[in-house]
């Protein structure tokens, strides 16, 4: 039996992973805010045969990363896999970004990526297995003007996640940093309407495209991995050659 934490789990991409991890058998925690949307994931998790906990979890909460951590060893006795999904962002210049929603990004992105990576890590190491699957950004990889400091956390997941994984390998423990492209969920409404539309537009994904490559990296283990495949290569160019990237960003006018 096989046992995965997942932050963010009441909508979007944490849902989605919720519903295909269970599929393949695995336990799921259902960590978020919202205890109704919980509870509905997990009636229908049920409903389909598998086993869900909610564990009502606000991640800017030390003490409730602890308790969403703990709920899970006493109801299983392990983690084998956390997925730590819960994340948000503000569509602004720096110059008029809100302070309180500053903070709120560094705080949710980024800091509780750390304290939930550090709340299951004792129980990980105990039992010499485990996998990290820390949720950033093709935007930690290229940097979007007008998401500058959703950019930068996501950039410093991306590198968490990297000496994490140096940390803990020894111990049997892998750890992924999952960039995805743009999906289509309430994490972006205006995709979500473009999708519900019918358009195709390249590059844009579903939640449920997106978790089936979450579940194939608890099965295949990677130090990273970009989403859609085809974005891999605009990350290399805008490492390789910034002065192309500003140039075609710069037609960009952020809000």
């Amino acid at each position: 039996m096989k046992v995965a934490i997942i932050t963010g789990a009441s909508s979007g991409i944490g849902e989605a992973t919720a519903r295909r991890l269970a599929r393949d058998g695995m336990c799921v925690t259902l960590a978020a805010r919202r205890q109704d949307e919980l509870e509905r994931v997990a009636r229908e998790i049920e409903a389909n045969g598998g086993q869900a906990l909610v564990a009502p979890t606000d991640v800017r909460d030390r003490a409730a990363i602890q308790r969403m951590v703990k709920a899970t060893l006493d109801r299983w006795g392990r983690v084998d896999a956390l997925v730590n999904n819960a994340g948000l962002g503000y569509s602004s210049r720096v110059v008029n970004l809100d302070p309180d929603q500053l903070r709120e990004q560094v705080a949710v992105n980024l800091v509780a990526v750390i304290e939930c990576a550090q709340a299951a890590l004792p129980a990980m190491m105990q039992q010499s297995s485990g996998h990290m699957i820390n949720v950033a950004s093709i935007a930690g990889l290229v940097g979007l003007p007008g998401s500058s400091i959703y950019s930068a956390t996501k950039s410093a997941v991306i590198s968490f996640s990297d000496s994490l994984r140096r940390e803990v390998r020894r111990h049997g423990i892998y750890v992924t940093a999952f960039c995805p492209g743009f999906v289509a969920t309430n994490f972006s409404p205006r995709l979500k309407q473009i999708a519900a539309s019918g358009k195709r537009l390249p590059g844009i994904m579903q939640a449920e495209y997106v978790a089936d490559r979450i579940a194939w990296l608890i099965r295949h283990p990677r130090r990273r991995l970009i989403i859609p495949p085809g974005w891999g290569m605009l990350a290399a160019i805008a490492q390789t050659f910034p002065w192309l990237t500003d140039s075609v960003l710069n037609r960009y006018d952020p809000p």
